[in-house]
């Protein structure tokens, strides 16, 4: 089961609230799955926001971590995530949006900008064409961004 993360790469984000959310998301995703070695937590590698709360989850649970992003990850300040599995496709971000999509099974959105509501439109497409309970495989939660 590879369930994908994506939301606010950002610093300015409730880190309390934001993990709490991700957490019961996760839960409820991953609940359908009894066998915990076979969850892998699949989002954008870098060391900070949605996806650094994402892999500290995966961490606490011993589920395998993916970090899919474009080579402009090596770039950004905050680093990247220490993964089990890296996959980079293009140079700037959004170049992997649909190898993630191709990757994942699940999707778990907690806020995020244009790339992440992107990524859901084209989770929703693939779901349509494998004709998968969108209402199964999607979570979304609006998550704002502090000052």
């Amino acid at each position: 089961m590879k369930i994908g993360i994506v939301g606010h790469s950002s610093d300015k984000i409730d880190e309390e609230l934001g993990s709490k959310l991700l957490d019961q998301m996760i839960s409820k995703v991953a609940s359908v799955n009894t066998i915990s070695a076979d969850i892998e937590i699949v989002t954008g590698l870098t060391n900070i926001g949605v996806p650094k709360l994402a892999y500290k989850i995966a961490d606490k649970r011993n589920y395998l971590k993916v970090g899919i992003s474009a080579q402009q990850a090596y770039e950004v300040k905050c680093g990247v995530y220490p993964v089990d599995k890296e996959i980079i496709v293009g140079q700037k971000f959004g170049d992997e949006s649909t190898a993630f999509i191709d990757y994942i099974d699940y999707l778990v959105r907690v806020g995020g900008g244009n790339q992440s509501a992107n990524e859901v439109k084209l989770f929703k497409s693939k779901c349509a064409l494998l004709n998968w309970d969108i209402k199964e495989r999607l979570q979304e939660q609006e998550f704002k961004l502090g000052s």
